[in-house]
């Protein structure tokens, strides 16, 4: 219960594995609607509750790499068909239970 009340009253962030569900039981994401590929990307990986290394091993690029495009330092000229593979990856349903 502190949990969810830290998050409540914005004193603490979710771990970012936990979006997903909290993604599904709102029935939105309540970040603002990314606009520059940044953004897609940081809202991309929180869709799909994956950490920066998680997400960077996904499409197998360099942690580092990953974290300057999302952090807008980086423009992924040679890599873009990887920054698009991961804006298309599918989420994995957890089991039910």
């Amino acid at each position: 219960m502190d949990t969810y009340l830290l998050w409540e009253w914005d004193q603490h962030e979710p771990v970012v594995r936990y979006y997903p569900a909290i993604f599904e039981f709102l029935g939105y994401d309540p970040h603002a609607e990314p606009v520059t590929l940044p953004e897609k990307i940081a809202s991309r990986r929180r869709e799909l509750g994956l950490t920066i290394s998680q997400a960077a091993e996904r499409i197998g690029v360099d942690e580092g790499t990953f974290r300057r495009w999302e952090s807008g330092e980086w423009k992924p000229r040679l890599s873009g068909d990887a920054v698009d593979r991961f804006l298309k990856l599918e989420i994995r349903k957890r089991p039910a239970g």
